[in-house]
C-alpha cells in the first residue's frame, strides 16, 4: 500500500473499514469511486469507467458522479441492495495544509435510506434479529420517523420469513455467528439486505427507550439495532421512540401470500392495475395520515373496542358535515411532523423545516378542538400542543425563510439586538450604494453606469463598452474585470464601503448560525411531545379518510358477532364497485357455527374468485375500522386470514406452482383456528384430476374436522359438491348462468346449490380459439357426459366417516406422548384413561 499516493492510501483505509459498502469519496465537485467499487458502480449506474494515477505504474479504475446529482445515483444503488458510504471533505481545500481532511459522514443502506430518496407516503423498516435457540427476537425501527416496535416469535423459519416480509423489512441486522441460509437467501428474491453487527450493549443515553422491557433477548435486539444505527448514521439516535412489544394477538394476522394476492398495499407482480386497497382508501390530506392508514391496512385490528372507536369517529364526521369540512381544511395545512422532528433530532433540520413546523403547530389546536368535541378519542384530550414552541417560532422566524442559514434572512427584525445592528449597517450601506450610483452617473455623464455585486467579484462599477472612452483618470477607476459587453471597475471609496458591508454581512451570517443552533436546541426539548402529537394527527387523518370513502360510496357500519356469524347482505367488491363504467352485482354471504364451509362452483369468468375476494376485503375493511360496501354486515373478528388464490410463486421462488400451492395450503392447515378465515381458489388444479380432487377433498375434510375455520372453497371438481350431503357444516354455492340455446350469459349472482357445468368451452370460444378446436371439444364433451350418464365415470368421491369428538381428543393426547420416557405404571394409567374416553366416560 506504500506505493500509493497519500490520498489513495486514505481511501483504501476507509474502504477496509467499510468493506461491505461502495465508498463515494468526495473530490471537489464529484464523488469518486475506485478499484472494484468503480467497476460495480460503472456497471450499475451506466457510468464511464476511466482511470486515475495513484502512484503506481498502472492507473486504478475510477468513475464518478457530480455532487449535486448524487441523490439519484445513491437511490439506484440502494434499490439494487447496495450500501453506500459517503466520504465528505471536512475542511476547505483552499485552507488545508497537506491532505484535505475527509471521513465517512454516513452509510446509506436499504434500511436507513435517506429521507430525500423516499416518497413521502413510503416507509422503510430496519430490523435487528436475535436467534436464542427456541425463538426469535426482533427490534424494528423506521429511521426517518423514529417509529419502533418489538416482536417475539417462535423458532420457525417460515414464520420468521413471513414476519420480516409482512413488516416490510428492507434490511435485517444479525450477529456474525448467525448462519441461517434462509434469511441470507432472501436477498436473491426480495433484496432483503443482511448486515452484520456484533455490538449489542445499550448505552446509558438510550436506556430510557427500553425501560419497560425486561426480556433479555429483546433488550439484546434493541442494543444491536441502536449500535448499528450509530455506526452507519454517525449521529445520535435521540429521535427514536420508546420500544414497545407488539402483541400479535392484537392484530389480524395475514401471511405474505394473502397481502400480495389481495393487493392490499402493492399491486401483484403480474398485475397491470395500480389500484390497491390502501390507495383506494387513501383520502388522507397529509403524508402523516397516509402512512398511518398504510399501517392500518397491513395490520388490521382484533380489538373491538379500538375498532368501534374508529367506527364511532367515522359516524361523528359523517353526521357533522361542518366539522368534517373544517377538519379537511386543517389537515391539508399539515406538514410531515414526524420527519421534521426526526431531522431536528438528527441535526439536519433547515430553516424551511422550522417554518413548516410552525405552520403545523398553528393548525394543531383547531384539529385538537374537533377531536375533543367528538368525545371519541379521550386519550388525546391532554395532548401537549407545543404552543411554547409555536410562540418561539412565531417570534423568531421570518414569514419567508431561505433553505440554508448561510443565505441569511432567517430571523425577524427585533428578535436579536446584535443582528439588528448588522442588518442596519447593511441597509444603510445599500442606501449609500444607491446614492453613489446616482452621483457617479451625474459625475461621468454615463447614464448606463451601474453598481452591482456578486460573490466572486464583490462590489463593482460596470460601464458598457461604448462608454469606456469617456472615463477620465482623475475619477480613480481601477479596472477589476473585462467583459464582452464592457468593463467593471472599483474605486477606493467603493472598496472601503465594500469592506464595511461584507464585514457586517459576515458577522450577521455567523450570528444567525448561532441563533439557529440555539433555536434547534430549544425545539429538541419537546421532541417526545411532538412525536405524540404527530401520532395523534396521523390517526385523525387516517380516520378522516375512512369517513370520506364510507360517505362517498354509501358504505354501512359493520357489526361484530361474538358468536362467529358472518352475515353480509348485498356485499360488493369495494374497488370494482367504484368503477363508473361497470355495473357490479351485489351478493350475500352467510356462515355461522353450523355452516362453516362454502363450496363454490361455476364457470370460469363467472365471478367465483371476485366473490371470494369481495368477502375477504369486506372482512379486512371491517377490521381496519372502516365502513363496508354492503346493505348490512355482521362479521366475526377473525384472528387470521389465509388465501390460496392465483399462481403466485413469491414465497419460495424457484418452486413449481403446485409446490407453492401446497406450501401455502399447508400454512393454513397448520396455523388456522376456528376463528380464522380460509379462502382456497381451485386448490389441486396443478396436478392430475384424481390427485387434485383427492387433495382438495382431504383438505376440506381436515378443515371441517380438525379446525372448523370459516372456509370459502371454489372448485371445478363438481364431485366435491356431494360433501354437502355428508358433512353437516358444508354448504354448496354456485354462480348463476343464463343459458338459452347455445348462448351463455354470466349473471355473476351467487346462489344456493351446485353448478352442473363449467362452461369452459364457452370461455374458450370467447378467447377466439380456432372454430375447429371448439367443435372438436364439444364432440368430446358430449362423449364424456354420455359415459358419466351410463355410470362409466370413475371420478366419484369417497366420503370419510365423521370422526367422533372423543377419538379426536385421544388423537391429540397420543401425539404428545413419549413412550420411551414412561414408567409401566404411567403407561397403565394412560391406557385406562384412553379406555374411559372411548366409552365416553
Amino acid at each position: 500500500m506504500t506505493q500509493y499516493t497519500p490520498m489513495m492510501m486514505h481511501y483504501l483505509q476507509l474502504k477496509e473499514k467499510y468493506s461491505d459498502a461502495l465508498v463515494f469519496y468526495r473530490l471537489g465537485d464529484f464523488y469518486e469511486m475506485f478499484f472494484e467499487d468503480a467497476k460495480i458502480a460503472s456497471h450499475e449506474l451506466d457510468l464511464v469507467l476511466t482511470g486515475r494515477n495513484a502512484g503506481q505504474t498502472e492507473r486504478v479504475p475510477m468513475c464518478g458522479v457530480p455532487y449535486h446529482a448524487v441523490t439519484g445515483y445513491i437511490q439506484r444503488l440502494i434499490n439494487k441492495g447496495y450500501k453506500v458510504a459517503i466520504v465528505e471533505q471536512l475542511e476547505d481545500a483552499s485552507q488545508a495544509t497537506g491532505l484535505v481532511k475527509r471521513d465517512v459522514v454516513r452509510v446509506v443502506t436499504p434500511g436507513t435510506i435517506m429521507e430525500e430518496l423516499l416518497d413521502e407516503k413510503s416507509s422503510v423498516f430496519l430490523a435487528s434479529l436475535i436467534d436464542y435457540g427456541y425463538g426469535y427476537a426482533l427490534a424494528i425501527c423506521e429511521t426517518t420517523t423514529g417509529e419502533t416496535r418489538l416482536v417475539s416469535i417462535k423458532h420457525d423459519i417460515i414464520t420468521l420469513v413471513q414476519t420480516l416480509i409482512s413488516n416490510d423489512i428492507k434490511e435485517v441486522v444479525v450477529g456474525s455467528n448467525f448462519n441461517s441460509t434462509a434469511i441470507k437467501n432472501l436477498d436473491n428474491s426480495y433484496f432483503l439486505t443482511v448486515s452484520i453487527c456484533d455490538e449489542s450493549a445499550i448505552k446509558q443515553e438510550y436506556k430510557y427507550l427500553c425501560e419497560e422491557i425486561e426480556d433479555v433477548h429483546l433488550l439484546e435486539a434493541i442494543g444491536k439495532l441502536i449500535n448499528y444505527l450509530e455506526i452507519t448514521q454517525k449521529r445520535s439516535m435521540s429521535h427514536l421512540r420508546k420500544f414497545k412489544v407488539m402483541d400479535e394477538n392484537d392484530y389480524l394476522n395475514m401471511d405474505y401470500a394473502t397481502i400480495t394476492n389481495l393487493e392490499l398495499i402493492q399491486p401483484s407482480r403480474t398485475s397491470n392495475k395500480s389500484i390497491t386497497l390502501w390507495s383506494f382508501l387513501d383520502k388522507t390530506r397529509s403524508a402523516l395520515g397516509s402512512r398511518t392508514l398504510k399501517k392500518w391496512v397491513s395490520k388490521p385490528l382484533r380489538n373491538t373496542q379500538l375498532l368501534n372507536q374508529r367506527l364511532d369517529f367515522i359516524n361523528y364526521l359523517n353526521t357533522n358535515f361542518f366539522s368534517r369540512e373544517q377538519l379537511k381544511e386543517n389537515l391539508s395545512e399539515l406538514y410531515d411532523l414526524e420527519r421534521i422532528v426526526a431531522r431536528v433530532a438528527y441535526g439536519s433540520a433547515n430553516p424551511k423545516d422550522c417554518l413548516r413546523l410552525k405552520k403545523t403547530l398553528a393548525v394543531a389546536p383547531m384539529i385538537h378542538s374537533i377531536i375533543k368535541d367528538s368525545k371519541i378519542y379521550p386519550e388525546f384530550d391532554e395532548l401537549d400542543l407545543c404552543e411554547d414552541i409555536y410562540d418561539l417560532l412565531s417570534r423568531s422566524l421570518n414569514d419567508d425563510v431561505p433553505a440554508y442559514v448561510n443565505d441569511g434572512g432567517v430571523f425577524k427584525d427585533g428578535y436579536n439586538e446584535e443582528l439588528d445592528h448588522y442588518r442596519e449597517i447593511q441597509r444603510d450601506g445599500h442606501a449609500w450604494l444607491a446614492t453613489l450610483e446616482q452621483k457617479e452617473k451625474e459625475k461621468t455623464g454615463i447614464k448606463t453606469l451601474k453598481i452591482g455585486y456578486n460573490r466572486v467579484m464583490g462590489y463593482y462599477i460596470e460601464i458598457s463598452k461604448g462608454a469606456l472612452s469617456q472615463i477620465k483618470e482623475e475619477w480613480g477607476y481601477q479596472r477589476k474585470q473585462t467583459l464582452t459587453t464592457g468593463e467593471r471597475f472599483i474605486t477606493d471609496e467603493l472598496k472601503q464601503q465594500e469592506n464595511i458591508l461584507l464585514h457586517a454581512q459576515e458577522k450577521a451570517i455567523k450570528l444567525e448560525n448561532v441563533l439557529f443552533t440555539d433555536l434547534i436546541s430549544q425545539i429538541k426539548t419537546k421532541l417526545a411531545s411532538m412525536q405524540q402529537l404527530a401520532t395523534a394527527l396521523g390517526i385523525i387523518d387516517a380516520n378522516y379518510a375512512l369517513a370520506v370513502i364510507s360517505s362517498n360510496h354509501g358504505y354501512v357500519r359493520p357489526q361484530f358477532s361474538a358468536e362467529g356469524i358472518m352475515d353480509v347482505k348485498n356485499g360488493r367488491h369495494p374497488i370494482l364497485d367504484s368503477f363508473k363504467d361497470m355495473k357490479y352485482i351485489a351478493n350475500d354471504i352467510y356462515m355461522d357455527e353450523n355452516i362453516t364451509t362454502l363450496i363454490i362452483t361455476g364457470p370460469n369468468m363467472g365471478g367465483k374468485s371476485t366473490y371470494m375476494r369481495q368477502c375477504l376485503l369486506i372482512a379486512i375493511m371491517a377490521q381496519i375500522g372502516c365502513y363496508v360496501p354492503a346493505k348490512s354486515a355482521l362479521l366475526p373478528v377473525f384472528d387470521q386470514i389465509f388465501t390460496r388464490i392465483g399462481s403466485t410463486d413469491d414465497i419460495l421462488s424457484g418452486q413449481s406452482t403446485f409446490m407453492v400451492e401446497m406450501l401455502e395450503a399447508n400454512n393454513a392447515l397448520q396455523k388456522a383456528t376456528k376463528d380464522s378465515l380460509i379462502v382456497f381458489d381451485e386448490i389441486g388444479r396443478g396436478t392430475s384430476t384424481y390427485d387434485g380432487m383427492a387433495l382438495a377433498q382431504a383438505m376440506l375434510e381436515y378443515i371441517d374436522a380438525a379446525i372448523g375455520a370459516k372456509t370459502l372453497f371454489s372448485t371445478h371438481y363438481h364431485e366435491l359438491t356431494a360433501l354437502e350431503n355428508n358433512m353437516e357444516r358444508v354448504k354448496n354455492k354456485n354462480v348463476d348462468v343464463h343459458e338459452e340455446k347455445e348462448k351463455i350469459t354470466f349473471l355473476y349472482k351467487v346462489k344456493d346449490g351446485k353448478a352442473d357445468r363449467s362452461y369452459g368451452i364457452h370461455v374458450a370460444s370467447l378467447a377466439k380459439l380456432p372454430e375447429s378446436v371448439i367443435e372438436r371439444a364439444k364432440e368430446l364433451l358430449t362423449g364424456f357426459e354420455k359415459k358419466k350418464k351410463h355410470g362409466n365415470d370413475q371420478s366419484q368421491i369417497i366420503v370419510m366417516e365423521k370422526v367422533p369428538a372423543n377419538i379426536k381428543e385421544i388423537e391429540e393426547i397420543m401425539k404428545k406422548v413419549d413412550p420411551n420416557n414412561m414408567t409401566p405404571i404411567e403407561a397403565l394409567q394412560l391406557l385406562s384413561s384412553m379406555k374411559n374416553k372411548m366409552e365416553g366416560k
